[in-house]
């Protein structure tokens, strides 16, 4: 069996502390397979993963940054678990491959107890490289691979995973897995789960050593490629030769906007050292000023087009309110103004919003909530984030904002599915909400789980007894929000019907271990 009992163990304290994926909340169904721990294991480590239930993840439409979409996952809770458990495997043996951090900068592995990327996104190591490299050549050839992560071939996954030494049938293991996640597609990774960074990076180990075997120096962060050099001819011709090569080795394909031959003083002054890059460094500067979480580590700021940031946003430690009040208005006048000139911008910057969004979030400030509210179609792209911020906020605050939030319900402004899906995980976080009319209607209009989270909340046992019919008709996620919201009933009413429910052949081992948690009274 692939799957180890320390694979596992990592994975489920992974999850726990940071998330499944960076563009859903995390399910309630996790709380479910802790309270299962020793059969959940059992299970996954004596049954062969093709046998385990896999199914399709799902998917969402996510604004990007500059416009447009792209489309983000979230599996199935069980095959989460599976999918951070076998990266595990293989993760500090595509490390040890990899080149210097000089030159394959993004996300540099150094698993610990809950991590695969202890030592950060890496951004500000690519960044010093290229002002390094511009400093000493005269041409810059710049590149970005398309549609990354989807265009990614599943039999090339399995076999750098098996060119590197990951142990004996992991490789398979994995493009197993992800074919059977794509509906036998042989193409595509998920995007948000943090264990496609590492088979993202092990994917282009070979285009680095491409590149180096041409005798030129390169940074690379990501599917973002600089190649130096004194020779605009030279560069031209490794363009052509990797443009080749990254369609005969993975039918990979480069974005002809992004791709140019410049001059280094060029390249340095449009990407790394421009006025808006000054500006953007100076706002955030500015609001991490007295910041106990360390100093900023900038992003790339247009990194949402063909993959994924990892990004922990549960991972921060709590702020002592005392210290943040103590600051008294300063910060929120900072913040507030910071905003304001982010969004003069013209565009979504997600690098500084985040900033600001988390600073505001971490110390409880309120004043920055009204003013994104008021222009909530702007900040979609960071919508998680808002959502994550504004449930921080003290009840006093959250009763200031819900006429705002009860009129953007009313005005069908927040209609956008990756909208509804945090705004509805807002609502149902707090009986503040959904004691206002037009914030309930929404909450019970959206989805299944949403609705289950408001009945739960309310204690409405008409809803729940309505779901009793709805269980052996419905679909795995709906299936086991329905089950979730029979906690509300009397204990004999969900013991009578979830024993009996359980021995349906058709619920899947998850559906049960859900049962199972209810009736214990959903322990977290």
């Amino acid at each position: 069996m692939v799957l180890t009992d320390a694979s596992l163990e990592f994975a489920r304290n992974h999850i726990t502390s940071f998330y499944d994926t960076d563009f859903y909340p995390k399910p309630f169904e996790f709380h479910a397979l802790w309270h299962s721990w020793s059969e959940v294991k059992s299970y996954l480590l004596g049954t062969p993963l093709a046998s385990a239930h896999t199914t399709n993840p799902r998917v969402l439409p996510w604004a990007k940054a500059r416009g447009g979409y792209r489309i983000v996952h979230q599996l199935e809770p069980l095959d989460s678990l599976i999918y951070t458990a076998l990266v595990y495997l293989v993760a500090e043996q595509v490390e040890a491959a990899r080149m210097l951090p000089s030159i394959a900068c993004s996300y540099r592995i150094e698993v610990d107890d809950n991590s695969y990327f202890s030592k950060g996104s890496g951004f500000p190591a690519y960044r010093e490289s290229c002002e390094n490299l511009g400093d000493v050549y005269e041409y810059v050839l710049s590149t970005d691979i398309s549609d990354f992560y989807n265009q990614i071939y599943l039999h090339r996954v399995g076999n750098v995973i098996d060119s590197v030494g990951g142990p004996d049938n992991t490789g398979r293991e994995i493009e197993n897995f992800l074919s059977r996640l794509n509906n036998k597609a042989s193409q595509g990774i998920p995007i948000g789960p943090a264990a496609s960074i590492i088979l993202a990076e092990a994917i282009l180990l070979d285009v680095d050593q491409f590149i180096s075997n041409h005798h030129v120096e390169h940074v690379r962060y990501v599917d973002d490629i600089r190649i130096f050099s004194d020779s605009e001819e030279q560069l031209s011709e490794i363009l052509e030769d990797l443009v080749v090569y990254l369609h005969d080795q993975h039918r990979l394909g480069l974005v002809s906007e992004k791709t140019s031959i410049r001059s280094s003083a060029q390249f340095l002054q449009e990407e790394l050292q421009n006025q808006y890059q000054m500006e953007k460094l100076d706002i955030l500067n500015e609001i991490e000023a007295g910041n106990q979480y360390g100093a900023y580590e900038p992003e790339r700021d247009d990194y949402d087009d063909d993959y994924q940031e990892y990004d922990e946003y549960e991972s921060y430690p709590e702020l002592d309110a005392q210290e943040d009040n103590d600051e008294g208005e300063n910060l929120g006048a900072s913040l507030l103004d910071a905003l304001i000139r982010a969004r003069n911008f013209g565009y979504v910057d997600l690098a500084v919003l985040r900033a600001i969004i988390r600073r505001a979030k971490h110390g409880q400030i309120a004043e920055i909530a009204e003013t994104i509210l008021e222009d909530i179609e702007f900040y979609i792209p960071v919508i998680n984030d808002i959502c994550l911020y504004l449930v921080s906020l003290p009840p006093p605050s959250i009763r200031k904002i819900i006429p705002q939030l009860s009129s953007l319900c009313q005005e069908n402004r927040i209609n956008k599915r990756s909208v509804r899906v945090w705004m509805e995980w807002l609502f149902t976080r707090d009986t503040l909400f959904l004691a206002d009319q037009h914030i309930r209607r929404y909450v019970y209009q959206g989805a299944t789980a949403s609705a289950a989270a408001a009945a739960l909340l309310e204690g409405n046992i008409a809803w729940s007894k309505e779901a009793k019919q709805k269980v052996l008709t419905s679909a795995s996620w709906d299936r086991r929000a329905y089950i979730y919201s029979l906690r509300v009933l009397s204990r004999d009413e969900a013991e009578k019907y979830l024993n009996f429910v359980k021995k349906n052949p058709s619920l899947t081992h998850t559906d049960k271990w859900v049962c199972n948690w209810v009736l214990a009274g959903c322990p977290t």
